[in-house]
Parts: structure tokens; C-alpha cells; sequence
């Protein structure tokens, strides 16, 4: 047994532990574990129905000087790809795939 054998239930948690710091002020709601879908040695996650902060958002939009304002935003999914064996090599390449971005916007 590796001295560090963490199961699926904690790795799940500390991620959205991670998740929630970094992008819970642009989001509705709490994320919940059925949202999240996690392979770490795949080096794949995903997020599932997020309903964004809009004011939040908006904020940062409008810092950015843009014209229009966010009014309510949702997402079906959120995919990272994350290719660890090659990470520190010349050719790597994070990828993210959004799905189902639907956004209503306004005039400022």
C-alpha cells in the first residue's frame, strides 16, 4: 500500500474543495460532488449544470470596459485535459472543452 493511497471519495472532495476557492464567487450555488467527475491519472475533470454568479461576472466584464452586461448565465459542462506525462516538455497542451454555454446579455 503507497503511503499516500487516497480513495476516490477524498480526491473528489479536496478537488472541489480547490474549486469552490478558486471559482466559487462565479458561481450560484455550492459545487456538489455529483457535479464533478474526476480522473486524476487520466488527467481529466469535469464540471456538470453550472449556474453562474452574474453579477460577479458582470464585474469582471465590465472592468475589461465591455458594453454589455451579463445577465444570467448557465453551463452544461466544463471539461480540463490535462497530459501529465508530458507536462515540462515543449509540445503540451491543457485542453478545455466548454458544452452548453448559454448566456443572456444586455445593453450597460
Amino acid at each position: 500500500m503507497r503511503r499516500w493511497a487516497w480513495s476516490e471519495a477524498l480526491k473528489a472532495r479536496a478537488a472541489r474543495y480547490l474549486l469552490e476557492r478558486s471559482l466559487g464567487p462565479f458561481l450560484e450555488e455550492r459545487l456538489s460532488l455529483e457535479q464533478l467527475s474526476l480522473d486524476l491519472r487520466g488527467g481529466t475533470g469535469t464540471l456538470r449544470q453550472l449556474r453562474l454568479c452574474a453579477p460577479a461576472l458582470d464585474e469582471v466584464l465590465a472592468g475589461f470596459g465591455m458594453p454589455l452586461e451579463l445577465r444570467e448565465g448557465c453551463v452544461g459542462s466544463v471539461t480540463v485535459s490535462v497530459p501529465w506525462a508530458a507536462l515540462g516538455s515543449e509540445e503540451c497542451c491543457v485542453s478545455l472543452s466548454v458544452r452548453g454555454l448559454r448566456l443572456a446579455l444586455g445593453t450597460r
